[in-house]
């Protein structure tokens, strides 16, 4: 029996099989019943699954995205994916903010209510600094606190020293995206993976095109990204055979399938692939299997939109080559 596509790991066969639901074997890729703890072909055991609320996709166990829409989960102790943001925490908050308020009424009926010392000196310029801030100090004390400046400060601990921003996405539980310019005349992409603590560089040569190809739209739906990333220090995982590797540097392509809903925002339309041996391919036809890479994928993609607005905003523009 061949092996399924693994962007249909989970599907009705009932027209074949009477009604059984079919899924991939983890190991061998082999069509199995849903229900089945042990692969007939293989024997292997099979790993738990965890169910995406959003697109009915199963997961492993312990995953903190859907390996097909990107969904976020946040993984329990005990394995079980719940979505951010649960009760719990929403208790917690609302306990700190009321503790925060209590002392805030305190301190204020304090001073409210209390005759300052007959022997305290009065607060004058002087006393409070010595030096006059210039404005053009006080320009460079607000833009540390910008998020350019914080991603700058980021990157140069992970060895990227010399990189200016230029923009960047929206932070969140995903990551960021940036626009650097690592020398005088080039521009490119920088990507980090929250989850992972990995940062990836977008191939400078194809920064400029990811931006020129997302969204566009053919009769057959939204043209595939296809662009390479570097990581350093990378992990050699289940994906260690993807594109080539420098020492522990490691290079490789991405080939990227998504549509965009109402809002603009990113879905993951099918599995993402790569190709072994080489960045450059003309075919991509291995599935990312490391959670890791996949999260390096869908943090670059999902925040294109973002930083795109942020360009627009900033009137940052791609130089000519």
């Amino acid at each position: 029996m061949g092996a399924i596509p693994a962007g249909l790991q989970t599907m009705s066969v009932s027209s074949l099989s009477g009604g059984i639901h079919m899924r991939q074997c983890s190991f061998c890729h082999e069509a199995i019943p849903e229900d089945s703890d042990f692969c007939p072909f293989c024997g292997k055991r099979q790993e738990e699954k965890v169910t995406c609320p959003y697109c009915g996709m199963k997961n492993r166990a312990g995953s903190h995205f859907c390996s097909r829409c990107g969904y976020a989960f946040k993984v329990n102790p005990e394995g079980a994916s719940t979505r951010l943001g649960n009760e719990t925490n929403k208790k917690w908050l609302a306990v700190i903010l009321a503790a925060a308020l209590l002392v805030f009424g305190g301190a204020l009926t304090y001073f409210l209510t209390t005759e300052p010392a007959g022997n305290a000196e009065p607060v004058t310029a002087d006393s409070v600094s010595s030096e006059p801030v210039t404005h053009e100090e006080a320009k460079l004390n607000t833009a540390e606190s910008t998020p350019e400046k914080q991603v700058e400060e980021l990157i140069k601990k992970r060895g990227y020293s010399g990189y200016h921003v230029l923009a960047v996405s929206d932070m969140d539980d995903l990551g960021f995206l940036a626009l650097v310019t690592p020398d005088s005349d080039t521009q490119q992409f920088i990507a980090y993976d929250k989850p992972d603590g990995a940062l990836a560089l977008v191939d400078r040569d194809r920064s400029d095109m990811l931006v020129r190809e997302f969204g566009v739209k053919r009769a057959y739906g939204y043209e595939p990204l296809i662009f390479p990333v570097t990581v350093r220090n990378d992990i050699r995982n289940e994906d260690a055979a993807l594109g080539e590797w420098d020492g522990a540097d490691h290079s490789f392509m991405i080939y990227y399938l998504y549509t965009l809903d109402n809002n603009g925002n990113v879905k993951v339309d099918g599995n993402t692939s790569s190709a072994t041996g080489s960045v450059e391919a003309s075919h991509y036809q291995t599935y990312l299997k490391s959670r890791r890479t996949v999260n390096i994928a869908n943090t670059i993609v999902m925040h294109l939109p973002g930083l795109k607005r942020h360009m627009d905003e900033k009137g940052v523009e791609f130089w000519a080559r």
